[in-house]
């Protein structure tokens, strides 16, 4: 059966676009073709960057936070000027604006999170109050659901923070408002990770919703390279396919054409009603 794309009317139906991003790469990694479409018509695709604030400056960071400092070559008083830099570079190829979210990384919270093992398994406990928390912090309230999009991840690839924003989403969805659920990339490069997310959500989802970026790739891909000190933990330690221009673009590449079934293509969930 042959796919069928979102129109330019309908990808550009609502006035307001809010995508949700757990981290400062996650919109130019999963769904950075279809923001760059929808400033291409004008739009203004907003970026709420949840996970994104400082350090407690006055506690001491765990030895699992300073091996990933170590990894990005940047030290703990420069990390997150470092990052919003990249991501300044990354809006200004994709045409997104940027909201800082008063939320701390996972491996900045606390002794929660002190290995990679503990980082891609269920949330905290004592975290469950953080997708409302989400969702205020970014003003999606009540009485703007029917002019607003929100863009979630689906947290393939199990990050914690990736899951508290999905299910912000759901909650999102529950209350009304048109919620996407886009596929979280890298991870989705590994096998059988979307299919392993899918089995264990208790949503009941469906992949009804195809972008063609055939004309946003490179700006796509220039994106995703604003952001030099990911590219390696991302693209070697996480999906081991390389960290070079070419590595990176020919694997999105392919996973990009065979959602869109020979077409580059960003694709979209929603719940089942």
């Amino acid at each position: 059966m042959t796919l069928e794309f979102v129109s330019d009317a309908q990808l550009s139906a609502p006035t307001r676009h809010v995508f949700l991003s757990p981290h400062y790469d996650d919109i130019a990694l999963s769904s950075g073709g279809t923001a760059s479409r929808i400033t291409a018509m004008g739009g203004h695709p907003e970026v709420a960057l949840i996970f994104g604030d400082h350090p407690d400056p006055s506690g001491l960071l765990t030895e699992f936070a300073e091996s990933l400092h170590k990894q990005w070559g940047l030290d703990a008083g420069e990390v997150i000027a470092g990052r919003r830099l990249e991501e300044a570079a990354a809006s200004e190829i994709i045409g997104t604006s940027a909201e800082f979210l008063p939320f701390r990384d996972a491996i900045y919270r606390g002794r929660r999170y002190l290995n990679n093992d503990q980082l891609f398994s269920p949330p905290a406990e004592d975290e469950g109050d953080l997708p409302g928390e989400i969702i205020a912090a970014a003003n999606l309230t009540s009485g703007c659901e029917s002019a607003t999009r929100v863009y979630v991840p689906l947290a393939v690839g199990f990050h914690v923070d990736h899951q508290h924003a999905y299910r912000a989403g759901v909650q999102l969805a529950a209350e009304g408002f048109e919620v996407w659920f886009y596929e979280d990339l890298p991870y989705g490069l590994m096998p059988g990770a979307r299919e392993r997310r899918i089995d264990v959500i208790s949503e009941h989802l469906s992949p009804s919703i195809h972008v063609d970026v055939s004309a946003q790739w490179e700006q796509k891909i220039d994106a995703i390279f604003a952001y030099p000190s990911q590219l390696d933990t991302i693209f070697v330690d996480y999906v081991g396919i390389g960290s070079s221009r070419r590595a990176v673009s020919d694997a999105m590449k392919q996973y990009a054409m065979k959602v869109g079934d020979g077409t580059l293509c960003e694709r979209f969930w929603t719940i089942d009603r």
